[in-house]
């Protein structure tokens, strides 16, 4: 089992605010899919779930199975967060959270 530089019950999408997501690749459920969902946490704390299809460049994260994509949890600072959104086009985000 993979150590993680962090508590990954802290950093869980299922208890934490969604914010915002993109998607730079096909359409879903494609081989080459991608989304990253920008997410806060209930203390506070953003991160970036990351997932892709099997041709994403998200498959080759640890624990990836070889059938399917892979998944990861990036967490980030608050700037880091903001940049992000800035990035993607998330604008309204950035004003919501200042």
């Amino acid at each position: 089992m993979i150590e993680l530089p962090f508590d990954v019950n802290e950093y869980d999408p299922a208890v934490s605010e969604k914010l915002a997501d993109w998607s730079p690749g096909e359409s879903p459920g494609g081989f080459l899919h991608e989304v990253e969902t920008l997410y806060r946490t209930e203390d506070g704390n953003y991160f970036i779930l990351l997932e892709g299809g099997l041709f994403s460049r998200f498959h080759a994260f640890p624990g990836s199975e070889i059938w399917y994509g892979g998944s990861n949890i990036q967490p980030v600072s608050k700037d880091e967060a903001y940049g992000w959104c800035e990035q993607t086009g998330n604008y309204e985000v950035v004003d919501e959270q200042r």
